[in-house]
């Protein structure tokens, strides 16, 4: 099981002692996840148990959103004839409407129609390619990308054009994390940390400083070993999502083209945007919200997250061979002052 592959690793900065923490990891969305909860009353046993519900839950959330499983709920959709209602789950139905939600707030700079134009460019299950498809192949995708093309009737959905395909990769990890995270919390825990693949939650204390500390990459196209913090964060009870176009791209001729789609274009984006960092109450929303500013670019992207009073947000920005960094007003009380 694979998904896009490209957001900005967010490394977990460990304060928890080995005395009352247990923590415990596992490969899911074609990633690994990481969690850490803060207790004592956790033993092996329990722990084995506990990692296994949570292995099966990750799991189900997989059979409905990932277009890398052939029969997962999405994967049927995509392959559904147009116009024909299709019965979906209330997960399911859950991220295609905060999806939509979020399509409308960017003006549509996140579209999880997109998928046609994610597999164009080489960056879906059709594999790579080593050269950008022409002008034709772009112009073809628009008249059925765009979540007009989309019906949503209650428990149903269907689509108004046969090649229209969903694509959650932009919002799935997201949810899949909040849907842990709720799992933990109904066990009793008040005090964890839950990671998939950069993408996190954290709730009550650590057992250092009563925050949990994240730390966000510094964006660079060249790969290294010591790449270093950007910025490193004191977090609690909060989202955090981080997309960027360095970690998953191809080069043809003098250009560089990004896996973030413009879904109104049906390209990659050439805004200068390196990295998105949201804060956000849940992860589904960090996560849509990351990618969707990464399209929108700096100005409108600072513009709509200082509309919300629970989102925040660090913007990179390439300029020349340097980085500048732009944040909304409120992102610099989450910053560690070393």
């Amino acid at each position: 099981m694979k998904y896009i592959l490209g957001i900005i690793q967010l490394l977990i900065i460990a304060a928890c002692s080995s005395e009352n923490a247990v923590s415990f990891s596992g490969e899911t969305m074609g990633t690994w996840y990481n969690i850490k909860i803060i207790t004592s009353d956790l033993d092996e046993d329990a722990k084995v148990r506990l990692h296994n519900e949570i292995d099966e839950l990750l799991v189900h959330v997989n059979n409905q959103m990932s277009t890398y499983i052939e029969n997962s709920e999405i994967s049927k959709f995509n392959s559904s004839q147009a116009n024909v209602p299709f019965k979906v789950s209330d997960s399911f139905l859950e991220v295609l409407t905060l999806a939509n939600q979020i399509t409308a707030e960017s003006g549509g700079a996140f579209d999880v129609t997109v998928m046609p134009a994610v597999n164009l460019w080489g960056f879906g299950r059709d594999g790579r390619r080593e050269k950008a498809p022409s002008e034709s192949e772009v112009s073809r995708l628009k008249q059925y990308v765009g979540m007009d093309k989309i019906k949503i009737d209650e428990n149903t959905i269907s689509k108004s054009h046969p090649e229209t395909e969903l694509d959650f990769s932009a919002i799935a990890k997201g949810y899949g994390v909040d849907k842990v995270a709720g799992f933990i919390m109904q066990k009793g825990y008040a005090n964890f940390m839950v990671e998939i693949g950069g993408e996190v939650v954290v709730k009550g204390v650590n057992a250092h400083d009563g925050m949990w500390r994240i730390g966000i990459d510094k964006p660079d196209i060249e790969p290294s070993v010591e790449r270093g913090f950007q910025a490193i964060l004191s977090l609690t009870d909060e989202a955090i999502a981080t997309s960027g176009d360095y970690r998953n791209y191809f080069i043809s001729g003098d250009s560089l083209y990004s896996h973030t789609i413009d879904p109104v274009t049906c390209k990659p984006i050439l805004n200068g945007v390196a990295s998105v960092t949201v804060i956000a109450p849940t992860c589904a929303l960090a996560d849509a919200m990351a990618t969707a500013i990464m399209v929108m670019g700096e100005s409108r992207g600072l513009e709509w997250v200082e509309s919300k009073a629970d989102v925040e947000t660090m913007i990179i920005v390439r300029q020349n061979d340097r980085f500048r960094i732009s944040a909304s007003s409120g992102f610099n009380s989450y910053v560690v002052k070393e």
